[in-house]
């Protein structure tokens, strides 16, 4: 398959045919996710929003993939991926020593819902249906992993008795791949008519099976090509199991941890498998049977450096990638500065004006007289002086605010110098940035944290900026992208996004309400002339009391709080809001909801972390109802 010009644009591992091609494009840092002592010990279960980088990952460990990485292991592209998924045990000198085996939930699963039945019926049907997919599943990738045609080469598969006893619907053990192979087919075409059918009468005749022992059935020492064993490791993954009912996947967690296996088990889901209990309780299963629950965009969040190193190795990879044209990284087609001659008059410009404003609110009070003579000593380029005086500008503010302003103390230099901290100046750039028209969303820094630990919302952000560009160097343009270019095709990019939301998301308009109050609320705090929550204000928070009452839809408060619970739990599944439990601040503890950052720039607002506001559930509930209403008592700094 010939290469894309913006390979950006190949956003799921399903976009990607060539297994030569997905390797090249993968970033090995994502198998950080993999590092811990029981890998293959207990289940695992990989959660995300959509675009996490689940199926990847998952993909990566499939047959195929894995003789394709071993050939190309000693290429720039696959060098450390290779070693990497030696350490992980995955492949040795000679070539891989796993069979991994996906199966994708999306497969009519659910439809078995539909038939008429008792319960007991329909889940003996989808025990039926997973075993002879698991089993057909299993034939093709162990001959695709030794090599071997399907399905002229079953006969050289043998599966011989388990050592402990299961239920077997299946042709006396041992036997060969080939009767294996038919009885599946058999059993899968007799479920799949049922479901054609949708008549009770012919329920009857469909076999169905008590137990999932598909994953029991199959091991090394019981299954067998050419006599000698396949693998010294067998992987099973489940992939899109929030596809399934909430009773099937409850059937399908709960058989797992409880069987006993032959092989390790991978579990792929997206959020919105969770019930709002779960969203809003982390989503974690409790269990010691489970060997961790994996949330992508949790374990980057706690990683953000890590994170921004990962996708820049996904992003070079991409930018070599692409058909056409040859840019060897994506990092240096972003400018990253405004200190360039074509800012220096917009920056002076924005310093007389600052400057002036200063003086002005600094006249009559003598005790900014130091400050002021420390400023305007200051040295540096327009951008610098001018931010150092709309920072000094927020430090004035917050002193005239305090109760003890009718006492005019001097303050000194080492007083500025002690409050004018990293906060105060991110907050002074915000504030630039807004009141003169300044770019301020660009550069690769915040392109990554814009993407708010999910990569597919990466690649989406970065493929904006890498189609400008690809088309600049194919017309023969710098490919370098200014600052103002960047920040106008992000803010054209999340335009966008935020219009589809009402379509894509469940609940989707009550959503959109929401976060339009949330957005608003924190637009009004951070630009309060004294910056109070430095850099800004980005979310809001609820007592855990709160959260615990929503949990219960407690109407205790004289409010239908269903309505809340539902729509936060679905901006939670859809990475629209970032949760963190537990925060412990004034004495209390809460649940810290923060914007996705996309939604950041929506509403203008900075990318750090930390400013949040706490909410009633009345003043919730409300905003849902009736929107969000502005505080009037203090002015604001709104352009």
């Amino acid at each position: 398959m010939r290469e894309p010009r913006n390979p950006f644009r190949l956003r799921s591992a399903e976009d990607i045919e060539s297994d030569a091609t997905f390797l090249r494009l993968f970033g090995p840092g994502i198998l950080e996710l993999l590092v811990s002592d029981d890998l293959w010990e207990r289940p695992k279960i990989f959660r995300s929003a959509p675009g996490g980088g689940k199926t990847s990952l998952l993909r990566l460990f499939t047959p195929n993939v894995l003789h394709t990485l071993h050939a190309y292991r000693t290429t720039e592209e696959c060098r450390e991926l290779h070693q990497k998924m030696c350490d992980l045990q995955v492949l040795r000198d000679q070539g891989p020593v796993l069979l991994g085996v996906i199966l994708s939930a999306a497969r009519n699963y659910a439809s078995l819902t539909d038939l008429e039945g008792d319960p007991h019926r329909k889940r003996r049907l989808l025990f039926a249906l997973l075993n002879s997919r698991i089993i057909i599943a299993f034939l093709r990738a162990a001959l695709a992993l030794k090599g071997a045609t399907f399905p002229n080469d079953l006969t050289r598969l043998t599966i011989l008795s388990p050592s402990t006893q299961i239920p077997m619907p299946i042709p006396e053990l041992p036997c060969r791949g080939t009767e294996a192979y038919d009885w599946a087919r058999e059993v899968e075409a007799s479920v799949c008519k049922s479901l054609d059918s949708f008549g009770p009468d012919e329920l009857p005749s469909v076999v169905g099976h008590d137990s999932l022992f598909s994953l029991s059935l199959i091991s090394r020492e019981s299954f067998l090509f050419d006599q000698e064993a396949i693998a010294e490791r067998f992987l099973f993954m489940f992939d899109d199991v929030h596809l399934l009912t909430s009773l099937q996947r409850d059937i399908l967690l709960n058989t797992i941890v409880e069987a006993r296996r032959g092989m390790t088990v991978w579990i792929s889901e997206r959020f919105e498998a969770l019930s709002p209990d779960e969203l809003l309780t982390s989503g974690a299963i409790l269990g010691r049977d489970y060997g961790g629950v994996v949330s992508l965009e949790d374990y980057w969040r706690e990683r953000p450096k890590r994170f921004e190193s990962v996708v820049l190795n996904i992003a070079d990879r991409r930018a070599r990638a692409a058909a056409d044209i040859e840019i060897g990284a994506f990092d240096p087609s972003l400018e990253t500065s405004l200190d360039g001659m074509e800012w220096q008059d917009q920056f002076r410009s924005a310093l007389d004006a600052i400057k002036l404003r200063v003086l002005t609110l600094a006249q009559n009070h003598t005790q900014f007289t130091e400050w002021v003579a420390v400023t305007e000593a200051i040295q540096g380029t327009p951008r610098e002086r001018a931010n150092t005086w709309r920072a000094l500008e927020i430090l004035i503010q917050r002193e005239k605010r305090k109760s003890q302003t009718s006492f005019d103390f001097p303050l000194s230099s080492e007083d500025l110098e002690d409050k004018d901290n990293s906060a105060v100046n991110a907050a002074a750039e915000l504030f630039l940035a807004d009141e003169f028209g300044l770019p301020y969303y660009f550069g690769f820094s915040k392109l990554a944290s814009l993407a708010s630990s999910n990569i597919e919302q990466f690649l989406w952000l970065a493929g904006e900026n890498f189609e400008e560009v690809a088309s600049n160097a194919l017309l023969g343009r710098s490919p370098r992208l200014s600052p103002d270019r960047q920040d106008s095709i992000i803010r054209r990019a999340v335009k966008r996004a935020w219009e589809e939301i009402p379509r894509r998301v469940r609940k989707g308009r009550d959503v959109i309400y929401f976060l339009e109050a949330i957005g608003s609320l924190a637009k009004q705090e951070t630009y309060r002339p004294s910056a109070p929550y430095a850099a800004g204000v980005t979310g809001i928070a609820i007592s855990m009391a709160d959260r615990n009452r929503i949990l219960q839809a407690n109407n205790a408060t004289g409010v239908d709080l269903s309505t809340l619970r539902d729509v936060l739990a679905s901006a939670l599944a859809n990475n629209l809001l970032e949760p963190i439990l537990d925060y412990k601040c004034k004495g209390e503890r809460w649940m810290v909801l923060n914007l996705n950052r996309f939604l950041c720039v929506h509403f203008g607002l900075p990318l750090q972390r930390g400013g949040w506001r706490e909410q009633s559930l009345l003043t919730l509930c409300d905003w849902l109802a009736h929107g969000f209403k502005p505080n009037k008592k203090d002015g604001v700094l709104i352009s």
